[in-house]
């Protein structure tokens, strides 16, 4: 009897001493997983290189990567989204610059393929010098702010071989607070296209019909 009372308190122990084990193990809500590395979301849209196509497709159509027009201003979404997920994600900021080499080069890519192209004139955009993400998020939204009725004041620099050149511009992410860059996707090529059939198909009543009427179809 003595011997199952023993055996038995030796279960209750090993049971409660399991349990202690289980609980203090970390719910799956409460783990980290992946890597936290920073990188621009619009950067693979395309899938073949860090362009972004500005318009992307039909306005109104696709919220995560969007742009909008209102009183001659063309503001383009930019993102920043740190990967993977944190149980405890702190608030970090990231530097934001123009690619002055990446601008250059495309433009020399996309001109040797025959397509006009320009750098687009730094008196005509606006970019935030950082971002921002709040602590307990992944996500920041910054905007490139294109002033098109100023550009369309200077229209004919802006037309080669009876078509409107494209306009570009590389952004780049640079000293994060926290975290790291991304060895890949942490600048991104916007390519404005104001030949783009989208600006056809635009509702009349919609903002962005005016930038048909600032650039015609040529």
């Amino acid at each position: 009897m003595k011997i199952l009372f023993k055996s038995v308190k030796l279960l209750v122990a090993f049971t409660l001493f399991a349990l202690m084990l289980i609980s203090c193990e970390k719910s799956d809500n409460e783990k980290d997983y992946g890597f936290p590395v920073i990188y621009i979301p619009q950067a693979t849209i395309t899938g073949l290189d860090n362009s972004y196509p500005i318009p992307n497709g039909p306005f109104g159509e696709n919220s995560n990567y969007n742009s909008s027009y209102k009183d001659g201003i063309l503001n383009i979404a930019l993102g920043v989204v740190r990967a993977g997920y944190l149980a405890d994600a702190m608030p970090f900021s990231v530097n934001v610059e123009v690619s002055q080499n990446e601008t250059d080069t495309k433009v020399a890519l996309l001109e040797e393929s025959g397509i006009s192209s320009l750098k687009l004139p730094t008196d005509s955009y606006q970019l935030p010098t950082n971002v921002n993400v709040e602590a307990g998020t992944n996500t920041g939204t910054f905007y490139l702010s294109v002033d098109l009725s100023k550009l369309a004041l200077s229209k004919q620099t802006l037309i080669a071989n009876n078509k409107w050149k494209l306009l570009v511009l590389g952004v780049k992410l640079a000293n994060p607070s926290k975290y790291e860059l991304s060895d890949k996707n942490t600048s991104v090529i916007v390519i404005i296209d104001l030949n783009s059939e989208y600006w056809d198909t635009v509702d009349e009543d919609a903002p962005e019909s005016e930038v048909r009427t600032l650039f015609p179809k040529l």
